[in-house]
């Protein structure tokens, strides 16, 4: 009777039946707990968003299969309890532990799925990017030669992103999208494959910045979540696609993708919660609202994914040595696409400190993987620093010059609208005193992309250069927390969609005076219509 309902229930398991596979493996475990049933109904309950409880369970079936010397049942259920240690609590040591006990119960087991599926976590967990491609390739092979194509493909998508690492962009972007293909056509039954394969994609468009093939393959993770319940799965892709979206300029949108990722982070227990926070922490400093952006960070300050956005507000605050030691903190040995925005910043911080050698080297680096990589933002990147570098130390205005159109035009091939408007800030400033008219132009087109994007302090900067050049200039959006009590209680009842009359009669004023209020409401926040100030609330409830 055990036997046939471990068999229901992993049939279950496989055509993502999630309770059915619970009711399966909870009834034969009444009868007798074999690891078989408490691996079965480890999974169960994890799909089912019980991490904790999935976590006990596959660790006492390891216990059970090992007992039974079964090492190649223990070995795998190690990797996936890694895995989970990882993903839900963020523990390293964990993490270490239970890789250990997956070497020691496949180090002899030969040439099998299993290996295979160790030696694709190594690949995962490695800071080295050349071990992090031998082991995805070696895993992808296994996965082959053992016909395997849960394990092929899962690996195929890791080899994909570290082939992006290395640079090799067309090459990387094939393979996952081989991946993803093999995942909607259903040759990829298991659901964690298929998920892994998914963020790994998303991962993949956010570091070359592919907008439009995170878009199209979206939908393809709705349906996904939407057979599976696996909710953290849509925070990760949505977490990603929101860094793309504030790179491309789609500041609103990328705020409601990542305000969405941290919604459903919060109703489960994943150790990797912070990543979109710190991605809004991150879009919450382009946009100026300082305040917010530390908020935000605050006791996430020393993770390495908050070194972007700290080490721009430190640098807006007038603190350049304390941001380069947070970037050099953040930043490892060599130059590498996914560390490239980082270079690029350690290059601004650099020159903030005036040491203009290192930041020569950095922007040098940049130039070397530019050269090598099929990246057009990227080259935009190193031009930029490139001519920065060039400006500091007063080597050739002329090729900085050159530099700057190079970055300009890179960014807007890219469609990078903050980057662009901000390589044309700096050919701006460096035109003022040769070709005035120029200059004015290109501070122009800054100062409006930088209005539209709603990037306050840049649009200032711009601003005032303008003034310099004898061109007159418009406000950017008053900052947070400037809404009186009376604007904050009309802001509320216009997110519950109240018109005008019906919040006079609620807050006892005239329709007049309840018009007014919206009115500057919407000026102070840089809103432009009702809805978005009922949208702006809801990703704002400090503002309730």
């Amino acid at each position: 009777m055990v036997g046939e309902l471990t068999e229901q229930g992993n049939a279950a398991l496989a055509s993502c039946d999630w309770s059915t596979a619970r009711e399966c493996f909870e009834r034969a475990r009444e009868v007798r707990e074999t690891p078989e049933v408490l691996d079965g109904l480890g999974r169960a309950v994890y799909w089912q968003g019980e991490y904790q409880h999935a976590l006990h369970l596959r660790e006492r079936a390891y216990a059970g299969y090992r007992r039974r010397d079964d090492r190649r049942s223990a070995g795998l259920v190690a990797v996936q309890v890694a895995q989970l240690y990882g993903l839900i609590s963020g523990n390293a040591a964990a993490v270490d532990g239970w890789l250990g006990h997956a070497r020691r119960m496949l180090a002899d087991g030969g040439d099998c799925v299993e290996r295979g599926w160790l030696e694709l976590f190594l690949g995962c967990v490695t800071s080295d990017p050349a071990e992090r491609e031998r082991r995805t390739r070696s895993a992808a092979a296994a996965g082959r030669r053992l016909r395997s194509p849960d394990l092929e493909f899962d690996a195929l998508g890791y080899l994909g992103l570290a082939r992006l690492e290395a640079g090799a962009v067309d090459e990387g972007m094939r393979l996952m999208d081989e991946a993803v293909a093999a995942v909607a056509s259903g040759l990829v039954g298991d659901a964690w494959a298929a998920g892994e394969i998914y963020c790994t994609l998303f991962h993949g468009c956010e570091m070359v910045l592919d907008v439009r093939r995170a878009e199209q393959w979206m939908r393809a993770v709705d349906a996904y979540v939407e057979r599976t319940g696996e909710l953290p799965i849509s925070a990760i892709c949505r977490m990603h696609y929101g860094g793309l979206l504030m790179a491309a300029g789609r500041w609103d949108e990328a705020d409601h993708e990542l305000t969405e990722a941290l919604r459903i982070y919060r109703n489960t227990s994943w150790g990797t919660r912070f990543e979109p926070l710190l991605r809004l922490a991150d879009l919450r400093v382009r946009q100026g609202r300082f305040d917010e952006a530390e908020r935000l960070m605050d006791g996430f300050e020393d993770h390495g994914s908050a070194a972007g956005p700290r080490a721009r507000l430190l640098l807006v605050q007038g603190e350049p040595r304390l941001a380069r030691s947070v970037v050099d903190r953040a930043l490892g040995d060599g130059c590498w696409l996914s560390t490239a925005p980082m270079v690029a910043l350690r290059v601004e911080v650099a020159l903030a400190c005036d040491a203009v050698d290192e930041a020569r080297a950095d922007a040098d680096d940049l130039a070397r993987l530019a050269a090598d990589t099929d990246s057009t933002w990227l080259r935009g990147l190193a031009a930029l620093s490139q001519a920065r570098v060039m400006l500091a130390a007063a080597d050739d205005p002329a090729k900085a010059q050159v530099e700057l159109e190079g970055a300009l035009a890179a960014f807007a091939e890219s469609g990078l609208p903050f980057e662009l408007a901000t390589a044309r800030l700096d050919l701006a400033a460096l035109l003022v005193d040769t070709t005035p008219e120029v200059a004015r132009s290109h501070a122009r087109y800054a100062a409006d992309g930088f209005l539209r994007l709603g990037a306050r302090r840049e649009a200032d900067v711009a601003a005032h250069l303008l003034r310099r050049l004898g061109e007159p200039t418009r406000k950017a959006p008053r900052p947070d927390g400037v809404l009186t009590e009376r604007q904050n209680d009309v802001l509320r009842l216009l997110a519950e969609g109240l018109s005008n009359t019906e919040i006079a009669r609620r807050l006892v004023i005239s329709p007049r005076t309840a018009e007014h209020h919206v009115g500057n409401i919407l000026s102070a926040l840089g809103l432009r219509s009702r809805a978005e100030a009922a949208a702006y609330l809801l990703r704002h409830p400090q503002q309730d």
